[in-house]
């Protein structure tokens, strides 16, 4: 026996298929490479403070000022 979908409007499946075509585009941003070296070195000084059960290192103002640079 064979079911019957419950499909939906075309406008609607219009409008799902634009907005999932987006995907993540609206909250990508674009890295310098240095950007993406310090996010890599904080994000694995990170994952080794919590191996090791302590506190995450503070992230120096140089870092900071490196990360808000805009590309």
């Amino acid at each position: 026996m064979k079911r019957e979908r419950n499909s939906l409007p075309r406008t609607v499946r219009e409008y799902f298929a634009e907005i999932g075509s987006r995907g993540g585009s609206a909250g990508r941003r674009d890295l310098t490479r240095q950007q993406a070296k310090v996010m890599v070195a904080i994000r694995e000084a990170n994952r080794v403070a919590k191996k090791k059960g302590k506190q995450p290192p503070k992230i120096s103002h140089r870092h900071r000022a490196i990360l808000r640079q805009h590309p």
